[in-house]
């Protein structure tokens, strides 16, 4: 029976210990979460003091893990946490900052990548553009959060608070410095485009001249998407994170997204346009990447060398582009 309980607990606090870079000490972090001697917090990973339920649950709020991963360790369930947008309960701007937070996490593992198999173009890249970023919240707030600050607003430049924009500013920083592997297809970029049309073609815009104006920020993003993909780096630096972009137009990708931090895993899976679903059981995450390296293993590769598939891809996308721009002119 000890030996039962000692597993139970030991597999708890590993994975509390996945959560954490190599170079924060596991036993310092549970001793300031537990408020306990560093002492008292080696007897516990040791298994020679048991932890209280006050104690698991301190533990599970400051880490955002489930205690289900523990207790139910069968490869058929797998447990997540769920951050569900809404006015309430979990806002806009919070919604914003998790995603900063996840980011950060990574970032700070000497090991890392972010993989995105993605069904919709990343939102990171949306944020270097101010007008663009703009645009992309406030029609995500109108048409899914149901956010009343833009219900009966028309879009202009002032319309989304300078705060939120600062924080999508910050995520795309935060992303800049994570080596990352994209894999889009063609249609990853329509939905941008069919968002300017359908706000158009309702009259969401206060100037129209602004629909043309995202239509140059979407060719900026493209000129400078490709640029990154011919450097293999990030941004305009050539010493930036590295940087991979695959094109797949045989599957679609779900917007599901793998961190890689050393040997640790965490999936995030985006449902229902908003929700966040996340998890970091061990079994779960393999499959993914498995599945995520097979698709990229029948994908055709645009970094570095690939001028001719690059340029093809990238054209295409550019004609949508200019399509979108006759249709709002």
């Amino acid at each position: 029976m000890n030996n039962q309980r000692d597993s139970v607990q030991s597999s708890f606090l590993n994975q509390m210990r996945s959560r954490l870079p190599e170079s924060i000490s596991f036993a310092d972090e549970l001793a300031e979460v537990l408020s306990i001697s560093r002492d008292s917090a080696y007897r516990r990973i040791r298994g020679e003091t048991l932890l209280s339920l006050d104690e698991v649950k301190k533990l599970c709020d400051h880490f955002r893990i489930s205690l289900d991963h523990a207790l139910s360790p069968s490869s058929e369930m797998v447990t997540f946490q769920v951050r569900s947008l809404n006015s309430e309960n979990f806002s806009f701007e919070k919604w914003l900052q998790s995603i900063y937070e996840n980011l950060h996490m990574v970032s700070q593992f000497s090991e890392k990548e972010l993989i995105y198999h993605a069904k919709d173009l990343p939102i990171f890249h949306f944020f270097q553009y101010p007008l663009l970023s703009a645009f992309k919240m406030y029609f995500w707030l109108k048409t899914f959060a149901k956010d009343p600050r833009s219900a009966n607003e028309k879009f202009h430049a002032a319309v989304i608070p300078q705060e939120l924009l600062t924080l999508g500013q910050r995520i795309w920083d935060k992303y800049a410095t994570i080596p990352s592997t994209e894999i889009l297809s063609q249609e990853a970029f329509t939905a941008t485009l069919r968002n300017i049309e359908f706000s158009h073609d309702c009259g969401f815009f206060k100037n129209r001249e602004d629909a043309v104006r995202l239509c140059d920020d979407c060719q900026l993003l493209l000129t400078n998407l490709s640029n990154q993909a011919e450097n293999g780096r990030k941004g305009a630096d050539p010493l930036g994170a590295k940087y991979d972009i695959y094109h797949n137009e045989i599957l679609i990708g779900d917007n599901s997204i793998l961190f890689k931090m050393g040997e640790k895993r965490v999936t995030f899976i985006v449902a229902n346009n908003f929700d966040i679903l996340a998890t970091s059981q061990e079994f779960f995450c393999r499959q993914t990447e498995q599945q995520i390296n097979n698709v990229i293993s029948r994908s055709t590769l645009l970094s570095l060398n690939a001028q001719k598939e690059r340029t093809k891809f990238f054209n295409k996308v550019s004609n949508h582009v200019e399509e979108t721009r006759a249709h709002v002119r």
